[in-house]
């Protein structure tokens, strides 16, 4: 890396899909072919051992975290360690003297080296035209569930569009999406594809170097040259993948227009809470995961589960403890995933405590669920150990009188449509106009949900959100007024609704 605040990863161009050898020691796992050698001889390996190998392999020598290998292994089912385990103890005894070039690294997780002095990252590569590809480090990459039908649609949508931005709410799963794009994708881009991570950068020059690793970053008069970069990144021929774009939209804005002007420029997939406005970008909105579903009639983990639940259940299985999937369990899992409105965050924080506290304990506190929904991986950016970091990180993005309206707005239960919206967040200092534009603004921000209904316009805030405001509001001492504006309202849109006169506009309601 070429410097601690920009992460830069360059993902193999041999598609996973395609023939790909990798060797370790005295052997070679055809990943393509499916098959496992040592020397002339073919070894036996089954399907879950073959693909927890395979998934070593392809970490380039990173140290894999149990969590990633479970997920990546056995995607669509509630396992334990134990099964992991054994798997690891077969694959052992097959490899034989290769053994050893499988290392477990204690609270972290599992590496496979190339020999006991040289990093699989310096192993051969090749695929079909045996061709040599740079590896690097890649993000870890979760198993998905309930993203396939997005992952198809955007695939088709960067086709047609050479910037493509995932937009949604914090901890939604607009990077893990990404990544399994990057993933996917790797082997049909010339140049591979570049992941370029921006958590830690915060100006325009910041930016410019965080594509360092990408190619020369020209200076001029000691700083990085804006023109110059978006220059460079033209003779890009691959996807390059920019993570967490929000917090400097402006910056990667200007810089994506530049390179977008050239007559040829690269795909790019970006991940933002907020579009970049610009002409060349294409917007899609990740949602929530699907929450209803049917439950299983029995122990059987694999029955027809909703993507939340299913989600939930795999983290919770995560502490190592055995837990039988009975009929209890199941609906308490799916309440808790439907009162957290399908966030993957959200779930898998709430499935960590309930791995500890208990499913009950933490269902019956989700009325104001952001003190329970912290505790996330040791590994993840400060933003994602906590739903409350994470919506207060888009807040705090927010103007005064944006941050204010959104406060104000999360006193309604429900869908609310734009009069209701600006009777109650309207004062003498933000006319019901200023309102609207708020609204805008949060939609744009991904903070506040909007849906159609024919002409007819509805917005909503997710329950994690309407928790963040209602406890900004009570610590200001406000939030037993703006409950009552929103009392009035109702009780007097309810007056026109049965033809009566209502007795005040319902733009008056001030205090």
């Amino acid at each position: 890396m070429t410097s601690a605040t920009s992460q830069l990863y360059t993902f193999a161009s041999a598609h996973e899909f395609g023939s790909r050898f990798i060797r370790f020691g005295e052997t070679e796992l055809d990943i393509g072919m499916r098959v496992l050698r040592q020397g002339s001889r073919v070894l036996e390996l089954g399907s879950r051992a073959f693909d927890l190998l395979a998934t070593l392999a392809r970490a380039s020598g990173r140290v894999v975290p149990k969590d990633e290998l479970i997920d990546s292994v056995w995607p669509d089912t509630i396992v334990d360690e134990n099964a992991l385990h054994v798997h690891l103890s077969t694959i052992r005894k097959v490899l034989g003297q290769d053994s050893k070039l499988i290392v477990t690294v204690p609270r972290r997780g599992y590496q496979l080296i190339a020999s006991p002095s040289t990093p699989l990252a310096a192993a051969n590569f090749r695929d079909d035209n045996h061709r040599t590809s740079r590896t690097a480090t890649m993000p870890m990459r979760a198993a998905l569930l309930g993203r396939e039908t997005a992952i198809d649609a955007i695939c088709a949508m960067m086709q047609d569009t050479r910037v493509l931005t995932l937009a949604g709410s914090g901890g939604i799963g607009k990077t893990s999406i990404a990544l399994e794009i990057a993933h996917r994708t790797s082997g049909s881009n010339e140049d591979g594809v570049h992941f370029v991570d921006l958590s830690d950068q915060h100006a325009l020059d910041e930016v410019l170097l965080a594509f360092g690793e990408i190619g020369p970053v020209a200076r001029k008069n000691g700083e990085p040259d804006l023109d110059v970069t978006a220059a460079m990144l033209t003779r890009i021929r691959g996807l390059i993948v920019i993570d967490n774009a929000e917090h400097v939209a402006d910056a990667v804005a200007q810089l994506l227009e530049r390179t977008c002007h050239s007559g040829n420029p690269p795909r790019f997939l970006v991940t933002s809470r907020q579009p970049l406005r610009i002409p060349a970008e294409t917007v899609y909105r990740v949602m929530p995961l699907a929450v209803s579903g049917e439950a299983p009639e029995s122990n059987d983990a694999n029955g027809s589960l909703s993507p939340a639940i299913a989600l939930f259940l795999r983290r919770l299985s995560h502490d190592g403890r055995h837990r039988i999937i009975d009929e209890q369990l199941m609906t308490q899992a799916a309440e808790i995933c439907r009162c957290l409105d399908g966030i993957p965050l959200a779930i898998e924080l709430a499935a960590s405590r309930a791995a500890i506290l208990g499913l009950e304990p933490v269902l019956s506190n989700l009325a104001d669920p952001l003190p329970y929904l912290d505790g996330g991986y040791r590994t993840a950016s400060a933003r994602h150990k906590s739903l409350l970091a994470s919506i207060k990180w888009s807040f705090d993005m927010l103007e005064s009188s944006e941050q204010a309206v959104f406060q104000r707005l999360s006193v309604f239960d429900g869908a609310f449509d734009a009069e209701a919206a600006s009777a109650v967040a309207s004062d003498d200092g933000i006319s019901p106009a200023a309102v609207m534009e708020c609204v805008s603004e949060l939609v744009d921000h991904s903070l506040l949900e909007i849906h159609f209904d024919g002409a007819a316009v509805t917005y909503r805030l997710l329950t994690p959100s309407r928790s963040f405001g209602r406890k900004r509001l009570a610590e200001a001492g406000t939030l037993a007024t703006m409950v009552e504006r929103r009392a009035d309202y109702v009780r007097n849109a309810a007056r026109c609704a049965s033809g009566q006169q209502a007795l005040v506009s319902p733009f008056s309601f001030r205090s």
